[in-house]
């Protein structure tokens, strides 16, 4: 009789304590909070190790000179390459990452790749005369920039050994917009080179809001710095400006 009673007491308190635990386990659950963390594909570029991201922001601050690359070369392992150590000579004035050489650098311009510079024929130094597909795009166009420095041949494919840059642009509003920019730079030295830019841009609906379009264009000038600006340096080839112009227009149609 005295151990049953035992038994039916141990009993007893392994089903209080069973009922107590249950009980611990609702009220945490009951006090569970889901936690959201929302982030754009801005902010969460900018956390990764070997990204930069030139924002619109960025590029109000300190408008480019003559194009997009003016920007691009002063993120971290971006170069200008050229038949000078400047790398601003003519029109040759290709981006470079990590030093791979421009050919092993993607240019995108929202996420599709801008191969025109393949349309253009070798040097003898193996650089072709092209801007790199960097002048497309007028700056007051560009929504952000980014930059990955680094091997991506296997998300972007073939040409993107050194790094990508995605040039994203703003998308096309549904109420008509214009806008047109001037900028001029003008050395204080007569031996140097001025420097004047336009660009336009004009958006808005062509059917209501299932379909916008977006045209912008841009023409820039750069006059040739004096022959003897660097002379004495004592090189064949001089690091100044020689004189360019570039002329484009862009249209673009986009469905909602």
């Amino acid at each position: 009789m005295r151990i049953n009673k035992i038994l039916w007491s141990l009993t007893v308190l392994l089903v209080g304590l069973n009922s107590q635990v249950s009980v611990a386990k609702s009220s945490d659950d009951d006090n569970d909070e889901t936690l959201v963390v929302e982030a754009t594909a801005e902010q969460v570029l900018k956390q990764q190790p070997g990204v930069s991201v030139i924002t619109s922001e960025d590029i109000k601050k300190t408008p480019p000179v003559n194009d997009l690359s003016d920007i691009i070369r002063k993120m971290p392992g971006v170069n200008l390459t050229g038949n000078s150590a400047s790398g601003t000579r003519g029109n040759n004035r290709q981006i470079d990452i990590r030093g791979m050489g421009p050919e092993n650098t993607l240019i995108l311009i929202d996420g599709v790749p801008v191969t025109s510079r393949n349309s253009v024929r070798y040097s003898w130094r193996g650089e072709r005369d092209t801007r790199g597909d960097t002048n497309w795009v007028p700056p007051e166009q560009v929504e952000r920039i980014e930059v990955i420095r680094g091997p991506a041949a296997a998300r972007y494919g073939s040409g993107a050994a050194g790094g990508v840059v995605n040039i994203i642009t703003k998308r096309p509003t549904n109420d008509w917009h214009g806008s047109l920019s001037l900028y001029t730079n003008q050395p204080e030295s007569s031996d140097e080179g001025a420097t004047r830019r336009a660009n336009f841009s004009l958006s808005g609906p062509l059917a209501g809001n299932a379909l916008t379009t977006r045209l912008y264009g841009n023409l820039n000038k750069t006059d040739a710095d004096s022959w003897d600006i660097n002379s004495p340096v004592g090189t064949k080839n001089a690091a100044g400006h020689e004189g360019v112009r570039n002329k484009d227009i862009t249209a673009l149609s986009r469905g909602n």
